[in-house]
């Protein structure tokens, strides 16, 4: 890529560096500078670069208003479109030796960036390891179907926490999840952590899935009864419904290696942001796999 002096400049490794890539016809990049200077300034002394890119033909023009960043252009957009990003803005902390370890879409919290490349810098960050997706509340009343078309479309398996008296209504939809490959378990007979009614569940598994369940998680727990470690969790609340880019922020921020995070089945904004989730995920080398 270029600069705006119109000088050459290639990747180096040794260095974490962050990519920022931005569109300046868009004003989203008014709001995106000032979080990577502010990131910038917190990491000075740190073996550490931010750049940031512009895939359009406004950038000469924008580059004095850029928060004191140095600007490269992509031109065409060719270089984004060849690793995949698909949205403005994005960023990307690439490690010393050249591993992208954090990406997000979108307006960037400059804490997110910070985080990314003092874990970079300390030897703490991995882009590689086993995380577990799991939805509690499986099959839900509504949006069961397209919980399970959206975990297909991506190649995704996970693991279903199953209400068990919602099983036999639904079997057509539990034994396609089984036959997906997907890991059912049990989260109660009525969402009830206090009277979970166990022998129940175990019946009702027996009976549509010709199986008793192996795991358990109760109603408003992170702990899964059966494994013989408990893992550490991330859960981002969605069933608050937070909105599908924030819950994409909440996800990422905190995933780390061997965790399993917490998610609802019949939940829109999950659905929305489940492709985008799996995606970035696969992108810092995580492997998902079920419990």
């Amino acid at each position: 890529m270029v600069d705006t002096a119109g000088a050459i400049h290639r990747w180096q490794p040794g260095r974490v560096t962050v990519f920022s890539v931005c569109a300046y016809w868009c004003d989203t990049w008014k709001t995106q500078v000032p979080r990577l200077a502010l990131a910038r300034n917190t990491l000075r002394g740190l073996p550490a670069d931010i750049q940031t890119i512009s895939t359009d033909g406004r950038w000469a023009e924008v580059a004095r208003n850029n928060g004191g960043l140095p600007l490269w252009r992509d031109a065409g957009a060719e270089w984004s479109r060849r690793v995949g990003i698909d949205e403005v803005p994005t960023t990307l902390v690439v490690d010393q030796a050249g591993r992208v370890v954090f990406a997000f879409g979108g307006i960037v919290r400059s804490d997110d960036v910070i985080a990314a490349v003092r874990g970079c810098v300390a030897g703490t960050v991995r882009d590689s390891g086993s995380v577990f997706l799991t939805f509690d509340d499986f099959p839900p009343r509504d949006g069961g179907l397209a919980l399970l078309d959206a975990l297909r479309s991506v190649e995704a398996k996970a693991t279903l926490f199953c209400i068990a008296s919602h099983l036999e209504a639904d079997a057509k939809l539990v034994k396609r999840a089984a036959r997906e490959g997907h890991s059912l378990q049990c989260h109660s007979w009525q969402h009830d952590a206090v009277n979970p009614e166990l022998g129940r569940c175990r019946a009702a598994f027996e009976h549509v899935l010709g199986q008793p369940f192996r795991l358990y998680r109760a109603p408003g727990s992170e702990k899964i009864v059966g494994l013989p470690a408990k893992l550490p969790a991330v859960d981002p609340y969605d069933y608050t419904r937070p909105g599908s880019r924030e819950l994409l922020r909440r996800v990422l921020s905190a995933v780390r290696p061997g965790c399993e995070i917490q998610l609802h089945a019949g939940v829109s904004d999950t659905i929305e942001a489940l492709p985008e989730i799996v995606r970035q995920l696969r992108s810092r080398g995580y492997r998902l796999e079920t419990l």
